[in-house]
């Protein structure tokens, strides 16, 4: 099943809670905000994947301490 995840970075806080947890779908850039692995980054970072690791990214969303993480299915 295909999933998207969609970082609002604006309000991102650049605590890297999500990138510890989960570097497979989370990295950072050059201000330690969240960008999505492979994805398209402005205001926003999106990415969609097909991978059976949706639960260690929901588990990184959910540990976001700002919650600007989404997933959903694609």
């Amino acid at each position: 099943m295909k999933y998207q995840i969609e970082v609002n970075r604006e309000e991102c806080i650049s605590c890297g809670t999500c990138y510890t947890m989960d570097p497979d779908h989370f990295g950072s850039d050059s201000e330690e905000k969240s960008i999505v692995i492979g994805g398209t980054t402005n205001g926003k970072s999106t990415g969609t994947f097909d991978d059976d690791k949706k639960a260690e990214a929901q588990a990184a969303a959910d540990s976001c301490p700002v919650s600007v993480i989404t997933i959903t299915e694609a």
